[in-house]
């Protein structure tokens, strides 16, 4: 396997493209689900759902992450046999954890339905929809075993079967149990969970069963590659003890925690934003209404590029703990140096993408172009979501497991904070929790990127990191306005104009990203053939 300082970022590319099919796939299911439940069928679907995620959440968000540093680390050292202890042990948390969940929601479901959900007949979806909490909890520990090898295929294939197989399964019920009543059907349909979980654990057995059949043993001569730069870029690190129980709980425990953390700031808006508009002089309905524009609209299309995001820190993870238990520091440096830059090449420009075209954007995807407003103040997360998620899986990779909750933590008070004061102004309204939103996340990312920085010594590159991106972000944006006036003046429908204006700033900002010299081959060399054949122009330009 190739383990060079960008090889993660096939990894990251695999993972977000996996990522982004599902959510596709989702998405489109949910109109003939929505058809054939229709809408208090929904509903109930919808709530069930809130739980299971809460208890997914709880279960497995701090296994994956634990379990990939530990095997990296393991496998830095030469050490195969203890990497497969990690997974035993994982895979018997995720067993443990699993099994209480299913529990508590199995056992739990007149409570639960009646008391917190308000609607008894949620009871059928929430015991219909318990037991994928474990197969979902193992195949967090098996997806981590993969990463740690910085092995993302398995993973990001996993959860296009698990998609695939749960849609088709819940299609499948739905339709053969049309007409019954409907808390039955949304039960049956809720199955459709554990069937496509199922589906994507036997997958990943099978790819552990290959993996395991490949796999020299610790006396067979297992090497890697190992790269230990001489004099200052060379990191000494003390021996670390063999992976245990207690150091899987140590890493994962922490991750979930910060992981809580999101659910709560969005519950605090939720609590907080329409009081604060009525302060403000709206009325209840008008509160509502506002709010429904930022959280159901504007700040769901600015979380839409973390996607890549969030796959490029489960990437780094284990390159960096790779890099770091080799005591390669220059290589350590270079990764999350990788890391951030693309995390900017992506993200600024989705950023002032979202700045220039929020009213038509709102227009052709809901048909309230009004919502654009929210959006306009709301877009600046776009970045700062990606800064913060990018720099937690390097933290995470560092083994700094806690920073990045305190930084949400922090970020949690300064979303509170900013959301109570301004949103109360008459002024801003709506406009200032979405100003609260984007100062969450801001402190969030600052407190995460000043830790990498005093922790790895990393010198940021601010040509390379933000002038260069800017200028092509500006060029985009520029051709972005003018291409959408000629397009909406030429008669075209919104969703015409709005589409090619989208592909229009595309191309022009690859071209301009190129033309400055704000991407080189050796980023790119990793990616599939489309990214080769740009990294071979790249370096004949110059630009290796």
């Amino acid at each position: 396997m190739n383990r060079g300082p960008y090889a993660f970022v096939r990894g990251a590319t695999l993972l977000a493209a996996a990522s982004l099919f599902s959510r596709l796939l989702g998405g489109l299911a949910r109109i003939p689900l929505t058809r054939l439940l229709g809408g208090e069928g929904m509903g109930l679907f919808q709530m069930s759902y809130v739980l299971y995620g809460l208890a997914i959440t709880f279960s497995v968000s701090g296994l994956t992450v634990a379990t990939s540093r530990l095997v990296a680390e393991a496998l830095a050292h030469e050490r195969p046999r203890e990497a497969w202890g990690v997974l035993g042990r994982a895979l018997l948390l995720g067993l443990l954890s699993g099994l209480a969940f299913w529990v508590i929601l199995d056992r739990g479901a007149v409570f639960l339905a009646g008391k917190v959900l308000g609607d008894e007949r949620a009871v059928a979806a929430l015991r219909a929809v318990a037991p994928a909490v474990v197969p979902v909890s193992l195949i967090s520990a098996l997806k981590g075993y993969f990463q740690g090898h910085q092995d993302m295929v398995p993973t990001s294939s996993s959860q296009v079967v698990e998609q695939v197989v749960r849609v088709a399964a819940m299609l499948l019920v739905v339709w053969a149990l049309q007409g019954g009543e409907v808390g039955a059907v949304v039960g049956g349909v809720a199955y459709g969970n554990l069937v496509g979980a199922g589906g994507a654990l036997v997958f990943l057995v099978l790819m552990l069963d290959r993996r395991r059949g490949r796999e020299p043993s610790a006396r067979g001569g297992w090497r890697l590659d190992r790269v230990r730069p001489p004099g200052p870029s060379r990191l000494v690190l003390p021996p670390r003890p063999s992976a245990t129980t207690g150091r899987i709980l140590g890493l994962a425990l922490p991750v979930t925690m910060g992981a809580v953390v999101m659910p709560l700031m969005d519950a605090m808006q939720t609590f907080l934003i329409p009081g604060r508009l009525q302060a403000a002089g709206f009325d209840p309905r008008q509160a509502t209404y506002l709010y429904g524009q930022l959280h159901g609209m504007a700040f769901p299309l600015a979380g839409l590029p973390a996607i890549a995001a969030s796959a490029m820190a489960a990437a780094l993870v284990p390159a960096i703990a790779d890099a770091l238990e080799r005591g390669a520091a220059a290589q350590v440096q270079s990764r999350i140096s990788t890391a951030l830059r693309l995390t900017v090449l992506l993200s600024l420009p989705a950023t002032i993408g979202l700045l220039v075209l929020a009213a038509p954007l709102n227009q052709m995807l809901f048909g309230i172009p009004e919502a654009g407003v929210p959006l306009l103040y709301v877009s600046a997360a776009c970045l700062l979501i990606a800064v913060q998620q990018t720099t937690a899986g390097v933290l995470q990779g560092l083994g700094l497991v806690s920073v990045p909750v305190y930084g949400l933590a922090a970020g949690l008070a300064a979303n509170t904070a900013v959301t109570y004061y301004l949103t109360a102004i008459p002024a801003l309204g709506i406009n200032g929790a979405a100003l609260g939103i984007v100062a969450g996340f801001g402190v969030a990312a600052a407190v995460n990127l000043v830790v990498v920085v005093r922790r790895t010594g990393l010198r940021l590159d601010a040509t390379g990191l933000l002038v260069r991106p800017a200028v092509a972000t500006g060029v985009m944006a520029l051709v972005a306005i003018l291409a959408h006036g000629w397009l909406t003046a030429a008669g075209l429908g919104c969703a015409v104009a709005t589409c090619s204006t989208v592909a229009v700033a595309a191309l022009t900002y690859a071209a301009a990203l190129v033309a400055v010299g704000g991407i080189r081959a050796a980023e790119v060399e990793f990616l599939p053939a489309v990214g080769r054949r740009l990294a071979a122009l790249l370096t004949r330009w110059g630009r290796p």
